[in-house]
């Protein structure tokens, strides 16, 4: 039996790179730069809830991208700082 995500792509299709925070807007969103300089939405689910206190502007996060919507990302981890400018 083959496991499907949500969006229809296996784990692997997914990309994991790092983002900078850029300001939180919602409870669990926040604007985001992508190591391209494109922004982006980043949300943190409920598996990463303990994040979201943790999570503050400039910080890095590594994230979870489908490479078909570059517009959202999940927040999945911390970062190290040495990842982008």
């Amino acid at each position: 039996m083959k496991q499907h995500s949500i969006s229809g792509l296996y784990p692997s299709q997914y990309i994991i790179t790092t983002c900078r925070i850029k300001e939180r807007f919602a409870p669990t969103a926040f604007r985001a730069a992508l190591p391209n300089g494109k922004l982006t939405v980043a949300f943190v689910q409920k598996p990463e809830q303990h994040l979201l206190e943790q999570i503050q502007p400039g910080q890095h996060v590594q994230v979870s991208i489908s490479p078909a919507d570059l517009d959202r990302a999940r927040i999945i981890a911390h970062a190290p700082n040495s990842f982008l400018p």
